[in-house]
Parts: C-alpha cells; sequence; structure tokens
C-alpha cells in the first residue's frame, strides 16, 4: 500500500472490527462509507499513475477522431461514432475525478436529489438505488437498538456503582466496630498487666489499620477511622506504647536474670508489637552469656551435700561421701580434649535445637534465626581453634609428623628396594630362602650364649629393627591411641559442622519462604487493585483477557521489582570456609601422615613375623573345597594381618566424616597395599619358585631331594626325626638313606610341610586380590552410608575406586610368579621328556623310585639301552606298542609325581596354571621329538592315540569347568593344540582329506599349523609322495 494510503487509513477504521470503538452504529456505518470512498479514489489515482504513459497516444487519437468526424459529418454512421465519442470523453468532470472510466452499471446510476435522494432515487429499479436503500434502513434500525440499550447499560452501572458504595459502607462499619473492639480488649488486658493477650488485640488493630487483614489490602478508609473514633485511635496508640514500655522492661529482665519461662513466654509477643529488632538484640545477649556458661571448662560440677541422707549410701560416711564426690569433680574437670570438644559442640547444638525453633517463629522477620546460628558459630569457633591450635602445639604435632614421614619413607625403602627385607646379612641365597620359608628365620642357625635360639627369641630381637618408628614416633599402642583421639576429635568438629552447615540450609530456606510469601501477598494486592479499576470501568483494554493484562506488562514490572528486592535481602550466614574447616583440614593432614606412618610400621611388623614362621603362621584358605585340587591349600597371616591394618586405618579415617581426611587415608591405603605388599609378597612367590626347583628345592629332581630340603633336613634332625645319615642326604649320594621306615616317613611328611609353606606364597597373591576387592565394596557401602552425596563425596569413592587397579596388579603379579614356577620347573619337565623319548640329554640308566616317587640313581645298576620315538610301525610293532606301557604313560606318571604335591597345595586357579605351563613344556619337547620320525599310517594312529591319552591326562586334572573341553584345553594351552593338530593331520587317508582338514579348522579358528609346516609334516608319512604333497599345497620346493 502507498504511504498516502497509510496515511488515509489511519483516520479511518480500517476494517469491521476496528469500527465497534465508535461512539454509535451510526458513526460507525458512516466511518465505514467514508473509509471506502477514500480507498476508492485512491486506487484510482494509482491506476491513473500507471496509464500516464499513454495519455499522449490517446490525445493524439482522439484529436485523429474528431478530424475525421469533422469531414465525414454528413455521414449517419460517422455521425454516430462521433456521438460515442463524446459520450466517452466529452464529460470534463467526470473524467476529472475519475480519470479511469467506469463501468456502464455506475455510469448509469441515479444522481441523489438535494431532498434526500426521494424525489428520483426512490422511484428508480436501479441495483445500487436498492441496495442504498436497503443499506438505510438497517442503519436506522440498529441505531434505535443501540440507543436503548445504551440507555439500559447507563441504569445497571449505577445500580452497580450503588451497590458497591452501600458495601464499602458497612465494610467500614464493621472495621471500625473490630477497632473499637480491639481497642477495648487491649486496654483491660494491660490494666491487668495480661502482656500476651494484649499484644494479640494490638496485633489485631494494627493489621486492620495497616490493611494486612483487609480485602483489597490497603487497609482500612479514613471514612472507618472515623467511624471509630478519634479517641479511639489515640487510645490504641497510647495503649501500644504503654504495651512496649512494658514488654521491653519485662524482656530485659529476663535476659540478665537468664529467666527462660520468661523470654519464653516474652518472646512470641516481640513481633505482634513491631519488637523484633530489640528483641534480636537483648535474645542474642542472653544467648551468649548462656553459651559462655554452658560451654565454659573451668567451672566445676555442683558437689553432692553431705547432709543430703537421702542420697547416702548404705555404710558410707560423710567423710567417705566428700571424698568420692571430690574425685568425680576432679576427673570432670580432667578431661581429655576431645570430651571437651564434645561439651563445647553439644552445649552449641542443643542451644540451638532448643532456641532456633521459637527465634525463627518470632523474630524471623528481623533476621533473628540467622543472627543466632551466626553468635553460636562464633562462640565455638572461637574457643574449638584455640582449643586445638594449643594441643597441636602442646604436642608438637608438626615435629612429629615429619619424623612419622622419614620412619615411613625408610620402611617403604626396606620393603620395595628388591631384597623386600627378607635375607639376612652373610647368607647365601638358597640358606635365606630355607630359612624364611621352612621356618628358621633370616639368623639363620645364629645362637645365644652357646645355644640354640628359638624362633621367638629371634623374632623379637628382628623386631627391634623397625626403621626408628618406636624412637622417632612412640609404640605401636600409643600411636594407635592417639590417632583414636585425634579421630574422635575429627568426628566432633565434622557432627558439629553438618549440623551447622543443616541449620543454615533450614534458615535460608524459612527466609525464602517468607519472601515467597510477601511476595505473594503484593501480588494478590495489585491484583485486586487492577480488577477494582476494571469494575469501575477506570481501564479499558481490548482483546486482552484481565488475566492476561496482570501477568503482562505490569507482571513483569512487579518481577522485577522483586528481583531486586531479593537481590538485596540476600545474606551469607557462614562463610564457606571458617577457620574451623581450616583448623580441621590441617588436622586431618597430619592425621593422615600419623595413619600411614602406623599402617606401615603394621605391616612392617607383620613382614617381620612371617620370617620367623610357626604353625600359626600359616592356616587353610578359605572359600575352597576340602578336596580336589587346592584341598589342602594354604595361606600366611601375614594377609590378614595386613589387610586388616589397612582396613582399620581406613575405616577410622571414615568415621571421622571428614571427606579430606577420608580421600587422603583412601589413597594410602590403595598406595600401600598396590606398592609395597604387592612387592613383598612378589619377592616371597619368587622365593617360593626358587625353592620349588627340581633338584635344587624342596621338589625331587633326576637325583634325589633337592638342596633346600636337606638343609632342613639336617636342621630337623636334632629335634626328633632320627637315623638321617647327614653326610648322605647332604651329599645325596648312592648310599641313600638309611634308616627305618618311621624316619622315611618323617622326612617325607616334613617335606611336603616345606612344599605347603612354599606354596602359600603364591596363594597370598590371589588371597590379597580377592580380599582387596571385597575390602572395595566395603569401603563403597561405607561412603554410601556415611557420606552426603556431593562433588567431595564423589571424590572420595574414586579414590576407592583406585583398589580395582590394585586388584587387577595383583592378579597380574599371581600371573607372572605361576610363570616363574613353570620356569623353575620345565628343566625337570624337559629332563622327563627327553628320558622317555630318547632325545639327546635323556638319561641312559634305569631308575628307582624314592619315598617322593622321584627317581634317584642306584648305584651298581647295569645301563640299559636307551630308546628313540619312532613310529614307523608296522603290524607287529604296532600290536606291541598296544599290549605295552607306552612312553606317554610313563611322561603322565613321572608329571604326576611333580604336580600332585603343588596341585595340593595351591589354589585350583593356580593349578590350572601351572599344569597348563607344564603342558605347554612337554608339548613343545614331544612336537621336536615327533619332527624327527617316520609314520606308517599305524604309526599316526598310535601318535593320535598318544595324543589323545595326554589331553585326557590334562583334563582330568584340570579344576575349571571351562577347561574341561579339548577346543578350550587347545586354546589355553597352543602348544598342546599344535600337536592335536599335528596328530590329526598325519592321521589323513588321503591328501585330499587333508587340504579338507586344513581349510575346515582355519574357517573355526582351530588351526595353526602354516602351509610348510604342513608340508613337512606330511612329507613325514611313508605313504605320500613329495611331489604330490608340493601340488596339492602349492608350495615350490
Amino acid at each position: 500500500m502507498s504511504p498516502i494510503m497509510g496515511s488515509s487509513a489511519s483516520l479511518t477504521p480500517a476494517d469491521l472490527v476496528s469500527s465497534l470503538d465508535s461512539p454509535s452504529p451510526h458513526l460507525a456505518l458512516q466511518s465505514l462509507s467514508q473509509s471506502s470512498q477514500e480507498t476508492a479514489a485512491e486506487l484510482a489515482l494509482q491506476l491513473a499513475s500507471l496509464l500516464n504513459i499513454n495519455n499522449d497516444a490517446n490525445k493524439s487519437h482522439t484529436a485523429e477522431r474528431r478530424a475525421a468526424a469533422s469531414v465525414n459529418c454528413g455521414s449517419p454512421l460517422k455521425h454516430k461514432k462521433s456521438t460515442d465519442a463524446a459520450n466517452i470523453h466529452g464529460d470534463d468532470s467526470f473524467v476529472s475525478r475519475y480519470p479511469v472510466p467506469l463501468p456502464k452499471l455506475l455510469r448509469d446510476a441515479p444522481r441523489l436529489s438535494s431532498d434526500n435522494g426521494k424525489s428520483t432515487a426512490s422511484r428508480s429499479n436501479h441495483p445500487l438505488v436498492q441496495a442504498h436503500l436497503a443499506s438505510e434502513s438497517i442503519l436506522n434500525s440498529l441505531t434505535k437498538i443501540a440507543t436503548g440499550g445504551s440507555s439500559a447499560s447507563q441504569e445497571m452501572k449505577a445500580l452497580e456503582s450503588q451497590r458497591r458504595e452501600l458495601d464499602r459502607e458497612a465494610e467500614d462499619i464493621a472495621l471500625a466496630l473490630r477497632i473499637r473492639d480491639g481497642v477495648e480488649r487491649a486496654s483491660n488486658a494491660m490494666n491487668a498487666k495480661r502482656y500476651a493477650e494484649a499484644a494479640s488485640a494490638v496485633r489485631d488493630v494494627n493489621s486492620i489499620l495497616r490493611g494486612s487483614e483487609v480485602a483489597d489490602g490497603a487497609g482500612c478508609s479514613p471514612r472507618a477511622k472515623e467511624l471509630a473514633g478519634e479517641s479511639t485511635i489515640k487510645t490504641h496508640e497510647r495503649t501500644v506504647e504503654i504495651l512496649k514500655r512494658g514488654i521491653s522492661v519485662a524482656y530485659e529482665s529476663a535476659v540478665q536474670h537468664y529467666d527462660l519461662a520468661g523470654i519464653s513466654e516474652l518472646t512470641p509477643l516481640l513481633g505482634m508489637v513491631d519488637m523484633a529488632d530489640l528483641g534480636v538484640r537483648l535474645y542474642l545477649t542472653y544467648s551468649k552469656g548462656l553459651l559462655e556458661k554452658e560451654m565454659s571448662l573451668d567451672q566445676l560440677p555442683p558437689m553432692v551435700s553431705p547432709s543430703e541422707e537421702e542420697k547416702r549410701e548404705e555404710g558410707m560416711s560423710r567423710a567417705a561421701m566428700r571424698r568420692r564426690a571430690e574425685e568425680e569433680a576432679r576427673k570432670k574437670q580432667n578431661r581429655t580434649l576431645p570430651q571437651k570438644l564434645a561439651k563445647i559442640y553439644n552445649a552449641a547444638v542443643t542451644h540451638l535445637r532448643h532456641h532456633l525453633p521459637m527465634v525463627a517463629y518470632s523474630l524471623g522477620e528481623a533476621d533473628g534465626d540467622a543472627a543466632l546460628v551466626q553468635l553460636v558459630h562464633v562462640e565455638v569457633e572461637s574457643r574449638v581453634v584455640d582449643l586445638l591450635r594449643a594441643c597441636m602445639d602442646e604436642k608438637q604435632l608438626g615435629l612429629t609428623v615429619r619424623r612419622a614421614d622419614r620412619v615411613a619413607g625408610k620402611i617403604e625403602d626396606r620393603y620395595t628396594a628388591g631384597g623386600a627385607g627378607l635375607a639376612g646379612s652373610g647368607e647365601d641365597g638358597n640358606t635365606a630362602l630355607a630359612n624364611v620359608i621352612m621356618g628358621l628365620g633370616v639368623a639363620g642357625e645364629a645362637t645365644l650364649g652357646g645355644g640354640s635360639v628359638d624362633m621367638a627369641t629371634k623374632r623379637n630381637a628382628s623386631l627391634k629393627d623397625d626403621c626408628g618408628f618406636t624412637i622417632e614416633v612412640g609404640n605401636l599402642s600409643d600411636v594407635d591411641a592417639a590417632l583414636e583421639e585425634w579421630a574422635l576429635m575429627l568426628q566432633h568438629t565434622e557432627s558439629y559442622e553438618r549440623f551447622l552447615r543443616h541449620a543454615v540450609d533450614e534458615v535460608m530456606k524459612a527466609r525464602k519462604l517468607r519472601f515467597e510469601q510477601k511476595r505473594e501477598e503484593k501480588r494478590r494486592f495489585k491484583e485486586a487493585e487492577e480488577a477494582k479499576k476494571l469494575d469501575a470501568g477506570e481501564v479499558i483494554i481490548a482483546a486482552r483477557s484481565p488475566r492476561k493484562s496482570l501477568s503482562g506488562s505490569v507482571g513483569g514490572e512487579n518481577n522485577n521489582a522483586n528481583n531486586e528486592e531479593e537481590k538485596e535481602h540476600v545474606i551469607e550466614i557462614m562463610p564457606q570456609h571458617t577457620q574451623l574447616n581450616e583448623i580441621a583440614a590441617e588436622l586431618g593432614g597430619c592425621y593422615s601422615s600419623l595413619e600411614r606412618c602406623l599402617l606401615l610400621a603394621g605391616m612392617q611388623r607383620a613382614f617381620i613375623g612371617a620370617n620367623f614362621p610357626d604353625e600359626t603362621t600359616f592356616t587353610p584358605v578359605a572359600n575352597h573345597s576340602s578336596y580336589g585340587p587346592g584341598s589342602n591349600a594354604l595361606q600366611t597371616t601375614l594377609v590378614e594381618e595386613c589387610l586388616y591394618a589397612a582396613r582399620r586405618s581406613t575405616l577410622r579415617a571414615f568415621a571421622t566424616g571428614h571427606t579430606g581426611t577420608a580421600s587422603a587415608a583412601a589413597n594410602v591405603c590403595v598406595d600401600v597395599i598396590g606398592r609395597v605388599l604387592l612387592e613383598v609378597l612378589s619377592h616371597r612367590a619368587e622365593m617360593g619358585a626358587s625353592l620349588l626347583k627340581p633338584g635344587e628345592g624342596l621338589l625331587a629332581g633326576q637325583h634325589g631331594l633337592g638342596q633346600a630340603a636337606l638343609s632342613f633336613a639336617k636342621s630337623t634332625a636334632g629335634k626328633g626325626l632320627r637315623g638321617v645319615q647327614g653326610a648322605a642326604v647332604r651329599a645325596g649320594a648312592s648310599k641313600g638313606i638309611v634308616g627305618d621306615e618311621e624316619t622315611a616317613a618323617a622326612l617325607r611328611s616334613r617335606t611336603l610341610l616345606g612344599v605347603a609353606r612354599a606354596a602359600a606364597n603364591f596363594n597370598d597373591l590371589e588371597v590379597v586380590a580377592d580380599y582387596t576387592k571385597r575390602l572395595e565394596v566395603q569401603f563403597l557401602k561405607e561412603i554410601d552410608a556415611g557420606y552426603p552425596r556431593g562433588h567431595d563425596t564423589e571424590q572420595l569413592r574414586m579414590c576407592i575406586k583406585g583398589l580395582g587397579g590394585v586388584v587387577e596388579s595383583f592378579s597380574q603379579a599371581s600371573d607372572r610368579s605361576i610363570e616363574r614356577l613353570v620356569s623353575a620347573i620345565l628343566p625337570r619337565v624337559r629332563q622327563i621328556v627327553n628320558d622317555a623319548v630318547g632325545q639327546e640329554g635323556g638319561s641312559a640308566t634305569n631308575a628307582a623310585s624314592n619315598f617322593l616317587g622321584s627317581p634317584v640313581l642306584t648305584g651298581g645298576t647295569a645301563a640299559a639301552a636307551s630308546t628313540h620315538l619312532d613310529y614307523n610301525l608296522d603290524d607287529q610293532a604296532f600290536e606291541l606298542s598296544q599290549i605295552s606301557q607306552g612312553y606317554m604313560g610313563r611322561i603322565c606318571a613321572e608329571l604326576d609325581e611333580i604336580l600332585e604335591p603343588l596341585r595340593n597345595y595351591l589354589v585350583p586357579k593356580l593349578s590350572d596354571a601351572l599344569l597348563i605351563g607344564v603342558l605347554g613344556g612337554v608339548s613343545k619337547r614331544l612336537e621336536a621329538a615327533i619332527r624327527k620320525s617316520k609314520f606308517t599310517p599305524l604309526g599316526a594312529i598310535s601318535l593320535d592315540s598318544d595324543v589323545r591319552y595326554l589331553m585326557s591326562f590334562a583334563k582330568d586334572r584340570i579344576d575349571s569347568p571351562e577347561l574341561k573341553s579339548n577346543v578350550s584345553l587347545c586354546k589355553s594351552c597352543p602348544a598342546l593344540g599344535r600337536i592335536n593338530q599335528i596328530a590329526l593331520l598325519l592321521n589323513v587317508d588321503d591328501l585330499d582329506d587333508a587340504l579338507d582338514l586344513i581349510s575346515v579348522n582355519k574357517r573355526k579358528g582351530n588351526w595353526d599349523l602354516k602351509l610348510d609346516d604342513a608340508k613337512t609334516l606330511l612329507s613325514m608319512r611313508v605313504d605320500f609322495e613329495g611331489e604330490k604333497i608340493n601340488d596339492l599345497l602349492k608350495v615350490d620346493e
């Protein structure tokens, strides 16, 4: 639309809806008609402006037509055309008003005459004339209806205004009567000095005068005050003044005399008579004096009067009773620091619990509850900080912590510096191992006064070397008791801190609730005021409901004002970090350092005790079956002692409730278990692997018992083992063991005991992994039960979850220890296989069996011819191999002699790992022997039988159900899987079957042999031609 149309449209209504704002229907119709005419004229002008370009052409064309008409004026046809042109272009007034020619219907319409169009238009049948007459008739009817409705509306408004005025008069009369009644009740109560009743009456009158009990919230009107009477208002003001003065005097007297009953009675009245600020000041004075009295540590408890006969015990004199009372008073006066802190904290908590609800209810409008909390915290903080600081200075806690850190560093260096503090000075490795594992201690054969020193004496002597813990820090029991005391102080402080934070939160909620109530009252007052204006017709809002208007711009202004008011009233009751928090954090740091030193000292004591074991040092492993592998498995008490110390230390830190202290203790627990204990147990497992090495340790080798077993037999010969020839036993000579069967059985029993104790070092790693996993679960439950949700608690949980990594570390260390044990046993295993298959390096002599079932050389026996593995069998050789004991049976029998003791004393998981490792060594040695033999079809069948025998031997001794199948067993032991694949490949009937076998097993993922290996193995079959093998497997020679 053009700018001209925009300016004209702004003067007249744009549509029918906008015309409703007109005073009457007649004016509305006139406005619409005028708007339509103006719009039509403007549209015509716009069209004319678009046609200005063609005006010149039209004028020239018109001149030509007129010239032609003047020439041909005698022709009837030409005369007719000129007449039409004149009709179209001859009316200059018409063209000037409407530049664009109008339709014929509009041009032919009759014009209205000066007498309102009744002379000619009323008699015309033109459509426009009929429409005009109909619109005038409708306009007259609507004008009559609107006039009548306006009159009725004015009468209704007058009646409504009269009704509202009468209602206001009635309300003013009611308010005046209530004012007079309240003033009278207040005066009568004051005459009788009934302050509570007078304050209630004054509150009622004030609520009427100030508008809190009036419907619109604006207070009573001047007319209501006039009806109540000026004397009544003055009497009320005088009563309020007297009441305030009386309550003030009475309240100050109650505060000075610490009259709790009087204070409790008068405090609710202060808010009723606008004395909340004075009440807050006086109540804080009362609270401060009361807290000083309750928190005083110098006052003596009340003495028992000896004249009170009812309190005397039978047979007790007054002097005895007095002495007992004085003794009890001295005990109460000589309180420990935790008892002093408990008295201060309990006094503060009790005061808040008893007084804060009443103060919040009565003096909350003046922030009395916030001031009371601040006062209590200031009183507590000033006393507790001084007490803790004085105690830390008195006990030189900083110096003690520095000494403890040095001692802890020495202990860590001792047990993490490779030797793990186990080897004694001046001893060789084997002797140290035997002494530690077999129960001789690191001192070996040390004597005292020319006699043999028992185990307890050695242990006590070794305990004196504790890296200076006793000298620098103190005895274990004294340090533990001190830490209990410090933990109790931290617990008291954290409990008080949590209670106070909770009280602050409740006060803030109460303040917010009061603020919301005030804001709601203001909002309701504004709504009532605006609704009142809408009823009176003073505010007219078109196309919007009253509620939308209230929540619109006015509501936005109210919200902005409320936000400003809320920002002005936000206060900080207690800072985020206080002096009490700082001293507690400092104390928690010192506590964590001492706790770490104590934990390391306790573990050091356990390590030393494990170096001098006795019968109580080893206990059966829990949660294992009483039969099968691991049925006799042992563990050392070292594990339980160390983990108990770590658990007790961490739970004690958790009991403080201080997240910083608990997080530090959790980190100490994770570090000590995952580093120090892991190093010690790993080193002990390494020593156990060395001690169990066949031929040199406790297990029998090719030439009999090992050196460690012989040393142990020598050391115990004087303790009841009779008939052991020391020289023969120590040298392992061919003379054997001379003595009766009882001595041999005792020696066997003692050697098996040594194997069990050596195996306990491997079991310890698995036990620690299991116990640590349980500790993590227990610690997480303690956190969920004792700590609130928050960032600090989540940080503590993450510290505890570090134990998951410790569990993984112990599992990996256990796997490495079993690998070392397998490495120690494999030389003997290879020798067994070599002897059985006739490989180079095998024994060429017959072997007898000693009491352990181990082969030993027997003097004077003739050498037997060595045998070699050969599967180039004919029918007779195959039948002979089926009826005789094969080499695989001998291998398995000799493996049992080595593995059976270990399987009984290792937990099932470790026993399975050991068996898998040994089978891998056997399989590799067998594969090397198999590759040196030729195979007939019967020899391949014999090989398959031997491999099945070996796998059956393994499955019978595997404890895990997951390894009972051939597939899972071959996957866990790849070397065994290879010889199984070799047996399958050599047993094919035709070369085409070999290719199918390889492809099918590769698709299943059960084939490890390469094509070169397959070619070599198939070439070992005497019935397969090499060229066909190469052509089939496509391997160039």
